[in-house]
């Protein structure tokens, strides 16, 4: 089972023993991990909580700031609820100072982005982005974060529940096998889901102002076959290209299947992992990887739902 502590404000430490339910969810497509608590009335906690901290024997699996402490009452019984999101979120709440950077690195990005929140890098790069990099009034530190990793990485980044922060993506580079009773972590639930209505079959693309929409990028998944969903892009209008309709046609792949299990026990540190899939009645299934892990504990146990998405299409 997984052990919590509440940080208090003058930033001693109380180990919640008595936990009701927990859920944690990371997920490879948002920016925070988030936990929500239930656990006996604490008015220490309720006056002078600020942050919670997770550990999985001794290893730091999630840490955030309380983002909503609530006193529920029902009957003769008093819980508290408690709601943090994982350090990340700071970087979504806070604006970053209007600057124009020339040739910045990602050591730069750390010390004037992350370090403020406790956020560090998990590999400096000191090698410079050689551009400007303008950071424009209203965007976020998170935004500032993303836009530095897709222009000099090419890559979504992504900061885990302990506060490290990956430039290039998700950091589980593994491998794991899933099966309903052979090698690998044995599931006890599977729940297939074709959702055929998010796939995009083709793209019709401008590609001059005063032109039709004579292109066409069709999507070669063999899934879309049959389908019919069209989508319009202007190539000649501003910020808009080709590569903008193969990312509409992939999001719309990666839309279209998941695949769910369910595992005892905690599993959040699979995120990321290339997986495989060997079961009794769908058979063998790859090329999928672990794109979100949503952890259950209560009073008869802990489980994790992990939700598979298709890599190749």
């Amino acid at each position: 089972m997984l052990k919590y502590k509440v940080i208090m404000k003058n930033q001693s430490e109380k180990m919640l023993d008595g936990v009701l339910t927990a859920v944690m969810d990371s997920d490879s497509d948002v920016p925070a991990d988030s936990l929500t608590l239930t656990c006996p009335y604490d008015s220490e906690i309720r006056l002078h909580g600020d942050r919670l901290k997770v550990l999985d024997a001794d290893k730091l699996v999630f840490t955030g700031q309380l983002d909503n402490i609530s006193v529920i009452k029902r009957g003769s019984g008093v819980i508290l609820k408690l709601n943090a999101r994982s350090k990340a979120a700071e970087l979504l709440d806070n604006e970053a100072e209007p600057v124009t950077y020339i040739n910045p690195s990602a050591s730069l990005i750390e010390s004037r982005h992350l370090r403020p929140f406790g956020i560090t890098l998990s590999e400096v790069d000191n090698v410079p982005y050689y551009n400007k990099f303008k950071i424009d009034k209203g965007m976020s530190h998170w935004q500032v974060l993303r836009n530095f990793c897709r222009n000099r990485y090419q890559c979504e980044p992504r900061i885990s529940g302990d506060g490290t922060a990956y430039m290039l993506g998700v950091p589980n580079g593994g491998s794991v096998v899933f099966s309903d009773g052979g090698d690998g972590i044995t599931y006890y639930g599977i729940r297939e889901s074709q959702l055929r209505h998010r796939i995009i079959s083709e793209v019709k693309l401008k590609f001059r102002q005063n032109n039709t929409y004579s292109g066409t990028l069709k999507n070669n998944n063999p899934d879309a076959q049959g389908l019919r969903r069209v989508r319009y892009v202007n190539t000649a209008a501003d910020k808009t290209n080709l590569i903008t309709a193969e990312e509409m046609i992939n999001n719309s792949n990666r839309a279209g299947y998941t695949l769910t299990l369910r595992c005892a026990g905690c599993h959040s540190d699979l995120l990321g992992s290339r997986a495989a899939v060997s079961d009794s009645v769908l058979g063998e299934l790859g090329d999928l990887s672990v794109k979100k892990v949503r952890y259950y504990s209560d009073g008869r146990g802990e489980y994790s739902e992990i939700t598979l998405k298709k890599e190749k299409f």
